[in-house]
């Protein structure tokens, strides 16, 4: 009973609060006409897969060998040449030898004591050796023996230990033409050195030369 009373009493509560509420009516939405027209549905436009390429791989050409045509060589024309104007073959040239010294073994020379050997006839040997020299190679000058010209110059000279004559003097004579035939025939001359048993370096000689002309 309590029960019914009370949802009741909420009744007319709520009733009495709904009437007091003042509704408000909202306004109506705009209803808005779609006309279809023809629509254009767009495909996906599909896009193939790239294709894979593999590279592919040739054999390289053969290489050809070009053959180049062979120059044109001129044949020179060879010119015989006469046997007379044929260029005579040099000479080989001698090799040159190295020239090697030979020493000789020093052999110690013996010398005899001056007092053991007869120096003097040594001596008047050689002075002899220089008359025959004298006699020998004797100039006479030509217009001398033209002239019938005979006489003796006498001359001083020294002889060199190797035999060169120098310092020759005309100590005196006959005529010039005969003095100039003496001085021309000792230097003409070659004499042997001076004989090592003799021990000097130069020798003095005084010496009379004789200008005759043979009879006949």
């Amino acid at each position: 009973g309590v029960f019914v009373v009370v949802a009741i009493a909420h009744f007319y509560a709520l009733q009495s609060t709904i009437s007091k509420q003042t509704i408000i009516a909202k306004p109506k939405a705009k209803v808005q006409r779609i006309t279809l027209t023809s629509i254009v549905v767009k495909k996906p436009v599909v896009v193939p897969p790239k294709p894979v390429v593999t590279p592919v791989v040739l054999p390289p050409e053969p290489v050809v060998e070009k053959r180049l045509p062979k120059p044109k060589v001129k044949k020179k024309r060879i010119k015989r040449v006469h046997k007379k104007h044929r260029p005579k073959p040099k000479p080989p040239k001698p090799e040159i030898k190295e020239i090697v010294p030979v020493v000789k073994p020093v052999v110690e020379q013996v010398v005899t004591p001056l007092a053991k050997v007869n120096t003097a006839s040594i001596k008047d040997q050689y002075l002899s050796k220089i008359r025959r020299a004298v006699k020998k190679h004797l100039y006479y000058p030509k217009i001398a023996k033209r002239m019938r010209m005979q006489g003796v110059v006498n001359v001083s000279f020294s002889v060199l230990q190797d035999g060169t004559i120098t310092q020759i003097s005309i100590i005196n004579g006959a005529k010039r033409v005969l003095r100039d035939g003496a001085m021309k025939t000792l230097k003409s001359l070659s004499l042997d050195p001076i004989p090592s048993e003799l021990g000097e370096k130069s020798m003095d000689i005084k010496l009379p030369i004789v200008f005759k002309l043979r009879e006949g």
